[in-house]
C-alpha cells in the first residue's frame, strides 16, 4: 500500500471521509479517478472536485447511497472519446461524479470493453484510511485516450520523477 503523497483540500477530504464511510470501499468496487486520485499518487495539481469510477452495476448501489445528494441520475453518458454511466452528487457544496462501465473508442472508431478496475487499482493510506486509486499507468494512458496529452505527460512526469 502507498502512502498520500500530497494531502487534498480541506473540504474535498472531508467529503471523501464520508464517502469512504457511506460507501466501504471493502465492500463496493469503486476507485477515486481524476485529479483528487493523481494528487495522491503524487501528481501536483488542483483539485476541483471528487470523481469515483466504478463498474455498471455498483454505480446504481452508489446512487443508493448517496442518494440525498444526487442532483443528476445515473444515465448513460457519451462523448467523442468516451461512453459512460455517469451520475453526479453535491456534498457540502463538493461536486461528486460517478462514472460507471467507462469506455474509451479505439482508433478504428469501436467502443473498447470497460476497464477492469481491479487489474489497475492501487490502494493508498491517506489520514488513516486506505483509499483506492486507479493507478497512475493506467490514468497516463486513459487521459491520452480523451485527447488530453497535456494531462498525460504531467502524469508520466510524476512517474518519471518517482514520487511513487
Amino acid at each position: 500500500m502507498l502512502k498520500a503523497v500530497y494531502d487534498l483540500p480541506e473540504q474535498h477530504a472531508s467529503v471523501l471521509t464520508l464517502l469512504a464511510a457511506r460507501i466501504d470501499p471493502a465492500d463496493y468496487l469503486w476507485a477515486l479517478t481524476g485529479s483528487a486520485g493523481l494528487r495522491l499518487q503524487g501528481v501536483d495539481l488542483s483539485v476541483h472536485d471528487l470523481d469515483l469510477q466504478t463498474d455498471a452495476k455498483t454505480i446504481y448501489l452508489l446512487e443508493k447511497k448517496l442518494a440525498e445528494f444526487m442532483k443528476v441520475s445515473v444515465h448513460v453518458w457519451e462523448s467523442e472519446h468516451t461512453l459512460s454511466y455517469h451520475g453526479q452528487a453535491e456534498i457540502d457544496g463538493l461536486q461528486v461524479e460517478l462514472l460507471g462501465d467507462v469506455r474509451h473508442r479505439g482508433v478504428d472508431g469501436v467502443w473498447q470493453p470497460p476497464l477492469d478496475i481491479p487489474s489497475v487499482l492501487v490502494w493508498v493510506e491517506w489520514r488513516g484510511l486506505q483509499i483506492p486509486v486507479l493507478s497512475l499507468a493506467h490514468e497516463a494512458l486513459a487521459y491520452e485516450k480523451m485527447g488530453r496529452k497535456q494531462k498525460a505527460e504531467l502524469i508520466r512526469s510524476a512517474i518519471r520523477k518517482g514520487t511513487l
